[in-house]
């Protein structure tokens, strides 16, 4: 009789213990789920706020953050730009991830600098900055942007490096666009014709050359306070290495020789 009793004990006490488990696991396990519910619903991203962007919308920024499917989760997004396996634009030079609340995710960007434009034979202006990527295409003027005329350019993609067969004139067209932003000079057009640079500025054609320096750049705006009202050529492609010739031409333009 005692021993049946000691073996129904041990029987009970085995029965507790597996209850117990199993108890604890159900509790771990409901504990997972409201954690998991908890991390897909409240940071699930409702909101994204984008600062720092100028020519590239806030839905191609959004669109890009979000480009897997386990993208509308907020600590994955931060996580993943964080670790550096976050996509972005090619127009973007510099993007940063934050989370403001849980479910809104803040993100700053620097974008590349526009130096110039060439218009398309599709009739859009088609942006690029000074590596020559075409990092803005369509049909929105941007105020203070030179044109840039007589490359020869046909090919012209977005997100495509220009290639117009001669990359060391190109190079002086970003060259001339670059200096020209840093003296804050608004700037009509750059035309490039025979291997040489023009820079048009109102009634005014500047020759630099088949090279762009900082020291011809620096020498326009003084000459230019001295011409105003009048309309010609300004030579300077023999202006530098300890040459000091300048010369301005009256009334003639490159195009009429």
């Amino acid at each position: 009789m005692e021993r049946e009793k000691n073996q129904y004990e041990e029987q009970h006490s085995v029965k507790r213990k597996k209850s117990h488990k199993l108890y604890a696991f159900i509790v771990l396990l409901l504990g997972l789920i409201i954690i998991a519910l908890t991390l897909l619903v409240f940071f699930h991203i409702q909101k994204i706020e984008i600062t720092g962007n100028e020519y590239c919308t806030d839905r191609q920024i959004a669109d890009t953050l979000q480009s897997d499917k386990y993208s509308v989760n907020s600590i994955y997004v931060c996580v993943k730009y964080a670790l550096g396996y976050g996509e972005q634009l090619p127009c973007i030079e510099k993007m940063k991830v934050r989370m403001g609340w849980p479910w809104v995710l803040k993100v700053e960007v620097k974008e590349k600098q526009i130096v110039g434009y060439l218009f398309t034979s599709d009739q859009q202006y088609a942006y690029f900055d000074k590596e020559g990527l075409i990092v803005k295409k369509g049909q929105k003027y941007i105020e203070g942007i030179p044109c840039v005329e007589g490359t020869g350019v046909e090919d012209i993609e977005l997100y495509k490096r220009i290639d117009n067969g001669n990359s060391g004139i190109f190079e002086e067209i970003l060259e001339a666009s670059q200096e020209f932003r840093k003296y804050e000079r608004i700037v009509d057009k750059i035309v490039c014709k025979n291997n040489r640079i023009y820079i048009y500025i109102g009634k005014i054609c500047i020759s630099l050359g088949d090279n762009v320096t900082p020291e011809k750049i620096a020498q326009i705006d003084p000459i230019l306070e001295e011409l105003e009202g009048r309309e010609g050529t300004l030579h300077l492609e023999n202006y530098g290495e300890g040459r000091e010739t300048i010369t301005f031409d009256i009334g003639e333009f490159p195009e009429e020789n």
